[in-house]
């Protein structure tokens, strides 16, 4: 009798959970990922163009010295992932993943908020918590 109770109410809380529209889930909090220009010597404007498997945020152009930000809530399944491909009007391309579940392996700065930043010789994640900047991906001509 225990077992039927407690297993009633673990299906009732996961059909609770997956029919809540996200915005009203507070336990998934959103996500916000940011890819920034700094390509100063280049000088010039950084084309963005960044997708999930539900969603596709278009080809945004971003100034030098601007970034690009988006919001989302991850799927309880924890398999959510997002892609960006970086370019410029130089010829220069890069692709990376811009966000999946263990980004970070559970380091706190990527709880809520991601930082990407297009550099003269890359892409690099920046890491707040160090103050620095981790290079990701490299610079490929198209």
């Amino acid at each position: 009798m225990a077992n039927t109770l407690i297993t009633s109410l673990l299906l009732l809380l996961i059909l609770l959970v997956i029919t809540t529209p996200s915005s009203a889930w507070s336990l998934w909090p959103y996500k916000h990922v940011h890819v920034s220009n700094e390509l100063t010597t280049y000088n010039g404007v950084l084309h963005v163009h960044c997708w999930s498997k539900n969603d596709d945020r278009g080809v945004q152009d971003v100034g030098v010295g601007t970034e690009f930000t988006w919001r989302f809530k991850p799927n309880i399944f924890g398999t959510t992932k997002w892609t960006c491909e970086v370019s410029t009007d130089d010829h220069r391309r890069a692709s990376f993943d811009s966000y999946w579940e263990d980004l970070g392996q559970g380091r706190r700065e990527y709880k809520e908020n991601i930082f990407w930043v297009a550099e003269e010789d890359g892409v690099y994640l920046r890491i707040i918590q160090e103050n620095r900047d981790q290079y990701w991906a490299k610079w490929q001509s198209q």
